[in-house]
């Protein structure tokens, strides 16, 4: 027989299903709002209930300045992240290269992120958060405790299970990336991922923590933490490229055992924060937990297109293979520009706008849902097609500044070849991504994931059949494939949007794109001949990592001034947070 307090958290669960994402003052709208791009787009949106928000007063003042000076921790943790990010990749460039040792790393370090997130990875970041800020706000502090203990507590054994298993096959989960390669050059990647496979619990304890410390308002630790892991592995590394010349077995030992060590570094250190923030987690199995139920219920599509992500990555990286023996370590080292301006410039909207409009949605304001739509969207286009632009016109100077140690300028040619054509990806992955906050809010993940699958195969065959044609096709035939994926999924988000909400104003839409090519366009060929000059009067790049840097400098300010001083002066709607950001550094620099 159950008790009343089992009742009454079933009775919450089964009529709050609507309601829930008001409550979700989560660590992305507070990481985000205070930025001047989400107060642009929630400007143009309007309140969550399509009307004016009455003054609050001292009150409201005070909420406001603790969310900026929290985007402001936030901020300046993600800076040292992204320096330190950096730092870790370019020695990982300096110890192995982009050669087949490289390769081997990359697959076997790639592959317990991937399993996280396949298993259980993007149920955690869509429903966690919500059922959990839920529970705690209608239950109290003790049932939220218990919720997170139940779910981390079945995510470990889950985990736990799954590391097990690839730690006792690792060949047969080695295979699903490099079916096209032949195994017996797949040892070194075996190796790796016998030792890495253990990231896979680590990765998910590290998700529920910094979960409940940022629905705690307490960002430093969960936002700091990456840093700590990016400094271990820099020095597993450099410890490496020590010791290899001298003993390369003991040298592979120390990548094997440095790599799980900072991912678990990064979860430990966020453990003691969350004692300070009155969450108690212990042991706890409860399969009949309402809580439980409902974070399956608006999970399961989400690891649905986890799976087909999946199914995408590996086979790009069997495909890659096929071209070159570094051909994963092509894709991963591309990657890491081509997720850079993404990161600083569409997350913060999509993150934001989440919340925003799921509390839209709840309170039944279809016209506020359109308008947050096409607003998000067109903020994004404003930002990722100038960048876009800009990759394909600097990606030789930007991935020469990874040429040390065993890398080669022959490397530095190939990823800045792949890089230059899978930029035109961008503007339609960033929308892709907004797309898919937007579906989650509309409690649509299930037509989402149904999109996807579609787009998905098309991208896995067009993949395949260039795979099977490698000697007449290029490698960067794989990002070919991944920029028509975003644009079909796109193309049929879109269409679905319209027929469900109705006409939602993408003439302005088509207005920011074409006022994103025109002054992207003129910023690209504004950069572009800086460095033509700089290479005719100076001197060609020659792979110096002090002199492409400088190129990039000067080009790219060149680019940026060429493209956003217009859109300002212009008033342009989407580039109003510059003004902000401008205003917000003088008067900090005129005290």
């Amino acid at each position: 027989m159950m008790s009343n307090h089992t009742i009454t958290r079933k009775r919450i669960f089964m009529s709050d299903k609507l309601a829930r994402a008001r409550h979700t003052r989560s660590a992305d709208l507070a990481a985000s709002a205070a930025s001047p791009q989400t107060q642009q787009t929630l400007h143009e949106t309007g309140s969550s209930s399509g009307e004016p928000r009455p003054s609050q007063g001292g009150a409201d003042q005070g909420s406001t300045a603790a969310i900026g000076g929290s985007a402001a921790l936030i901020s300046i943790c993600t800076i040292i992240s992204r320096i330190t990010g950096f730092a870790r990749t370019w020695a990982m460039a300096f110890a192995l290269g982009s050669t087949l040792l490289s390769s081997s790393y990359q697959v076997a370090n790639n592959l317990p992120n991937q399993l996280y997130e396949l298993v259980c990875g993007g149920m955690i970041v869509t429903a966690f958060l919500p059922v959990y800020v839920s529970v705690k706000k209608k239950l109290g502090q003790r049932a939220g405790n218990e919720y997170a203990s139940n779910l981390l507590t079945l995510v470990v054994l889950l985990l736990g299970a799954v590391s097990l298993l690839c730690m006792l096959f690792p060949s047969a989960v080695i295979y699903t990336q490099s079916f096209y390669s032949d195994q017996s050059q797949m040892a070194t990647s075996v190796f790796f991922f016998q030792f890495f496979a253990i990231q896979i619990v680590f990765y998910g304890c590290s998700a529920i923590v910094s979960g409940l410390l940022n629905a705690s308002r307490d960002y430093l630790w969960s936002s700091i933490a990456p840093v700590a892991n990016n400094l271990i592995v820099i020095v597993t590394f450099l410890a490496y490229s020590f010791v290899a010349p001298y003993d390369q077995q003991l040298a592979l030992y120390i990548i094997a055992i440095g790599n799980p060590a900072g991912v678990f570094i990064q979860m430990a250190i966020q453990l003691p924060a969350l004692k300070r923030n009155g969450i108690r987690i212990r042991p706890r199995v409860n399969l009949r937990d309402p809580a439980l139920r409902e974070t399956l219920g608006i999970g399961v599509p989400a690891v649905l297109v986890m799976l087909c992500s999946f199914a995408i990555v590996s086979v790009q990286n069997a495909a890659s293979y096929n071209f070159a023996d570094n051909g994963p370590s092509i894709l991963a080292y591309a990657r890491l520009w081509f997720t850079l301006p993404y990161s600083f410039l569409a997350v913060p909207i999509t993150t934001a706008m989440f919340t925003e409009l799921s509390d839209m949605q709840a309170e039944g304001n279809t016209e506020g849902v359109k308008r947050g739509i096409v607003s998000g969207t067109n903020q994004i286009l404003f930002f990722m097609i100038p960048f876009a632009m800009y990759l394909a016109v600097f990606s030789m100077p930007l991935v020469t500044l990874y040429h040390a140690g065993a890398f080669t300028m022959e490397n530095v040619s190939a990823i800045a070849t792949y890089l230059a054509v899978w930029a035109v990806a961008l503007p339609l992955y960033g929308v892709n991504t907004y797309l898919q906050k937007t579906f989650s809010s509309l409690r649509r993940m299930g037509v989402f994931a149904g999109f996807n699958f579609i787009a998905g195969a098309v991208q896995i065959g067009l993949t395949m059949f260039a795979a099977s044609h490698s000697d007449v096709m290029p490698i960067s035939s794989i990002a070919v494939a991944e920029a028509l994926f975003y644009l079909v999924l796109d193309v049929c988000l879109f269409g679905y949007l319209r027929r469900i909400l109705g006409p939602s104003g993408l003439r302005s839409v088509a207005r920011a794109l074409a006022t994103a090519v025109l002054l992207g366009g003129a910023g690209a060929a504004a950069g572009g001949a800086v460095m033509w000059l700089l290479q005719t009067l100076v001197s060609p790049l020659s792979g110096s990592i002090v002199q492409a840097l400088a190129y990039v400098m000067a080009g790219g300010l060149v680019a940026l001034a060429v493209t956003f001083v217009p859109a300002c002066k212009l008033n342009v709607p989407e580039a109003a947070f510059i003004n902000t950001i401008v205003r917000k550094i003088g008067g900090k620099l005129g005290r």
